[in-house]
């Protein structure tokens, strides 16, 4: 009985505490996210924000070498742009070179269909306007049922459960947050899925920490936040 209360509380109260509008981060300039795999720092995921009324654009820098026995097993060198309006996607472009080879996404938000067309290097169609790009920025990817790859376009089905609060310490900062499991699957009754770990700062509800397990286990952990005055 009191697991049935829990679960019918969380549920209750899940969508008003991840609830939020892209406009709420304005105030933010620099989200620095550093990249490690097997404990060892191997790159850099940046954000930056840039407010004009009601357009929010952010841009993204991401780089790294993953090395196994002194060879590169995976390289990746990417940018793109994301631009909201009154809190809506518009467009997202990106541009990445990946172990030599291009991927692309471009991505525009269709009014008369109210849906994104896509054209990909891996993926070219159409998405439901509630369909997420797939960056660490943004926690409102933690309610979308469906995520777009910021690399290549293709699209991804996800389910998202709580697993419980948790305190998080990154150096000497120390932040209560809560934890969350994604799995994603390429379709929505696949059983193979990739199961990733993020935490959620409860006070600012900017992602802090992501971890997965691909080739080695990954995080990508918040280093610097910075803010306009």
């Amino acid at each position: 009985m009191k697991l049935k209360l829990l679960l019918f509380l969380f549920f209750l109260l899940y969508p008003s505490f991840l609830h939020s509008h892209v406009s709420h981060y304005n105030n933010i300039k620099l989200i620095e996210m550093d990249i490690l795999r097997n404990g060892k720092k191997i790159g850099f995921n940046n954000y930056n924000f840039r407010s004009q009324g009601e357009t929010l654009i952010v841009k993204n820098e991401i780089q790294f070498v993953a090395k196994f026995v002194g060879i590169n097993l995976l390289n990746v060198n990417g940018f793109s742009t994301e631009t909201y309006k009154d809190g809506k996607l518009l467009k997202f472009n990106s541009s990445t070179i990946q172990n030599k080879k291009k991927k692309y996404n471009d991505l525009k938000f269709n009014k008369s269909k109210k849906k994104f067309i896509i054209k990909g290097s891996s993926y070219i169609g159409q998405a439901p306007s509630d369909a997420m790009i797939g960056n660490w920025w943004n926690h409102s990817i933690l309610q979308s049922k469906m995520i777009i790859s910021p690399l290549s376009g293709s699209v991804k089905f996800q389910e998202v459960f709580f697993l419980s609060k948790e305190v998080l310490k990154i150096d000497e900062d120390i932040y209560n947050t809560r934890r969350f499991r994604i799995e994603l699957k390429k379709n929505i009754n696949d059983i193979k899925k990739e199961e990733i770990n993020v935490w959620l700062d409860e006070k600012s509800k900017i992602i802090l920490k992501v971890t997965y397990s691909k080739l080695g286990n990954w995080q990508y952990v918040v280093k610097n936040i910075e803010k306009f005055d």
